[in-house]
């Protein structure tokens, strides 16, 4: 049932978002400070046993102290939904990372190895903590986090052929930016196409990880790397693999291939040669060159160009340029004054040509 409850949890916050918050853009006394930290505070009356037994530790009580204070300053800058998702993924990660810990019984005492794990949880934390709100491009971007996990069980360990080397559990920790403030039809839009949502159920023994950058954010366009992995227990090695999701605003949909080129120019042909030539060069100690069909097939998907500010990086996970799975992935950036000749002249910024 908690596998159930906590998989429930994730849906109602996607659902939240891709209902584009349309009530929470305001900001008052809901979300003040004293309100926020109130919320989080682990010595609060009927938190429960674990968030006592956390209290009670005075390594534990400080590092969580700390994560509060954190989150405290994070929520000034965004509105009371923003607020009150804040406070609802760190009371969703801390119940994870007891289960992650191994502390199945949220009424037991944590062992020696136990609050060892949750003071490096906790310490890890607060570095998240403090970038949970970005101020990038003139928007307020903020961190939003499906944290499950589930125990993995004996009948679980036996079937995966782990037995007594399994882990304690299966943990999901999935990332996605959420544009904070006035819910515009564009900013509504953005939320709806980076939401990110479960690939594994929590009963599926896969950990599942997926964490973003931004790339790029403006007036016109709006750029989100995506690195994800999973890890199936027993299985002879996880997969990662990599995308990117670039937004234009103006008209609220994912970029397209005739956004940037022009048609007829023989922009393809340049990405793959260039491509093949940047990814040759990386692997020449391992005398690697990459079939050139490989690379066309995916050098010339737009779900795989990030747009920065310098250039367009050309992103290849594993598999997808021929390589062996050891090989890993790479990537290939391109300025985008040797793009010049190929770029559409309506482009958006920081695509668009300058004069």
């Amino acid at each position: 049932m908690r596998g159930v409850r906590f998989a429930g949890a994730s849906l109602v916050l996607l659902a939240l978002v891709a209902c584009g918050d349309r009530s929470g853009e305001d900001k008052t006394d809901q979300s003040s400070a004293e309100r926020i930290s109130a919320a989080l505070d682990v010595c609060a009356e009927g938190r429960g046993e674990f968030a006592q037994h956390v209290c009670e530790n005075q390594t534990l009580s400080s590092l969580d102290g700390n994560v509060r204070e954190a989150i405290v300053a994070a929520s000034a800058n965004v509105s009371d939904a923003g607020a009150q998702m804040l406070v609802q993924n760190q009371t969703r990660w801390r119940e994870a990372q007891r289960i992650a810990c191994g502390i199945i019984d949220p009424e037991a005492e944590p062992t020696a190895e136990q609050q060892a794990c949750l003071e490096s949880e906790y310490r890890a934390r607060l570095e998240d903590a403090q970038n949970a709100v970005q101020d990038i491009g003139g928007y307020t971007f903020q961190r939003m986090e499906l944290v499950d996990a589930t125990p993995v069980t004996a009948e679980v360990a036996s079937a995966t052929g782990l037995g007594d080397d399994a882990p304690p559990a299966v943990l999901r920790d999935i990332r996605f930016p959420r544009i904070d403030g006035q819910q515009t039809p564009a900013i509504q839009r953005f939320n709806e196409l980076v939401a990110q949502s479960p690939q594994f159920r929590l009963e599926d023994a896969t950990n599942e990880v997926v964490d973003y950058r931004i790339a790029y954010a403006g007036p016109e366009l709006i750029s989100v790397r995506f690195d994800m992995s999973n890890d199936t227990l027993g299985a002879a090695h996880g997969n990662n693999t990599s995308k990117a999701v670039t937004v234009l605003m103006n008209e609220g949909r994912a970029l397209a291939a005739t956004d940037v080129f022009r048609a007829g120019t023989g922009w393809e042909r340049f990405l793959t040669q260039r491509a093949v030539a940047e990814i040759s060069r990386q692997y020449r100690e391992d005398g690697f060159v990459p079939p050139e069909r490989d690379v066309q097939e995916s050098a010339t998907k737009p779900h795989l160009w990030l747009i920065t500010e310098q250039g367009l990086t050309l992103l290849f996970p594993p598999y997808s340029f021929g390589a062996p799975y050891v090989m890993g992935g790479t990537e290939v950036v391109i300025p985008w004054a040797d793009l010049r000749q190929y770029l559409n002249p309506a482009a958006p910024a920081p695509i668009r040509p300058s004069a």
